[in-house]
């Protein structure tokens, strides 16, 4: 019977979903956690995709690169060592660990790369607690992409060197955090549907100018690879990276995330910012951008050194003008 059981958990698991279907239930859960051996998934995600469709989730997968010719950068060899946290060398550099919500909008590719790139005015020289506008990326980067349905993180990093990015207090991210689906008194409830993608309006909503509110980066670059990776971020700091994501991922609650079961639903951005090996499996340590409540606190990790996922095949940075 036990083995009859288990057959009938995981064929729940590879049974493909309609897009109104509802993505993580318990006996989806329970089918991923039969299989997994290195990560555990939990229905219990805190604010986020309780009760969220397979359309809905899919609709937060914003990658969508549009062939941005980014310079491509490579490495020399460099000794490093076994684990790192970026928030560790620099333990000045607060947005390093902060933990942003992109809320009902397919904006990830804009968030990895303001966040990323807030961190790096820290880690070369600047200051300490700048905080880029991801809506400045959202609504006004025509080359980017569309807004809440998708962008290139490339070419997120290119309109910061060739235009610049206003930071937060500024332009403001125009969507609360929001509880996905699920009401735990945080914040208010998300809409069913994506949000529409804000307007761009170039005018602050401090008493500051839009002019004076800019900052610049001096070059961009792309990279990618488990080496190069590494030398990035140990060197200059955390980036963007992008990766596949599946049904079972959204599922995820601790451990070292690799791909089991279920359907591609698509492209998403976030934050490396460190690396380490954890009971034997090596892994990259990530910030999403799913607000606190994913995840372990907002951050995850995922298989390294074997692709998991395409998650090294391409990385967006940059260094400021500090």
């Amino acid at each position: 019977m036990r083995v009859i059981a288990l057959l009938l958990l995981v064929a729940v698991s590879t049974m493909a979903l309609n897009d109104n279907d509802i993505l993580i239930t318990d006996e989806h859960v329970a089918s991923i956690n039969s299989v997994a051996k290195t990560w555990t998934a939990s229905a219990d995600q805190g604010a986020f995709f309780k009760g969220a469709t397979k359309r809905q989730i899919m609709g937060l997968m914003g990658v969508k690169r549009n062939g941005f010719p980014a310079v491509k950068k490579t490495y020399p060899v460099q000794a490093l060592p076994d684990s790192f946290d970026a928030a560790e060398k620099w333990p000045n550099c607060p947005s390093i660990n902060t933990i942003r919500d992109q809320s009902a909008c397919g904006s990830c590719w804009a968030f990895g790369a303001a966040e990323a790139i807030s961190d790096r005015y820290c880690t070369y020289g600047g200051p300490a607690n700048l905080s880029i506008s991801a809506n400045d990326l959202v609504a006004c980067c025509g080359s980017c992409g569309n807004g809440c349905d998708g962008g290139d993180p490339d070419a997120a990093w290119a309109t910061w060197v060739k235009g610049g990015l206003v930071d937060s207090a500024c332009d403001p991210y125009p969507f609360p955090q929001c509880e996905h689906h699920i009401p735990v008194n945080h914040y208010p409830a998300c809409p069913s549907a994506e949000y529409p993608s804000p307007r761009c309006k170039k005018t602050c909503n401090n008493s500051a100018t839009w002019t004076g509110s800019l900052h610049f980066g001096a070059t961009s670059w792309s990279l990618s690879g488990e080496a190069a990776f590494q030398q990035e971020l140990f060197t200059n700091g955390p980036f963007e990276v992008a990766f596949d994501v599946y049904e079972d991922f959204p599922t995820y609650k601790s451990g070292v995330y690799s791909h089991v079961t279920g359907g591609l639903l698509g492209g998403h951005a976030v934050k490396l910012t460190g690396w380490g090996t954890l009971n034997g499996t090596a892994y990259w340590k990530i910030a999403n951008s799913w607000n606190a409540d994913w995840g372990m606190d907002g951050f995850f990790m995922i298989k390294r050194g074997t692709d998991e996922c395409d998650i090294e095949d391409n990385g967006s940075a940059g260094s400021p003008k500090v």
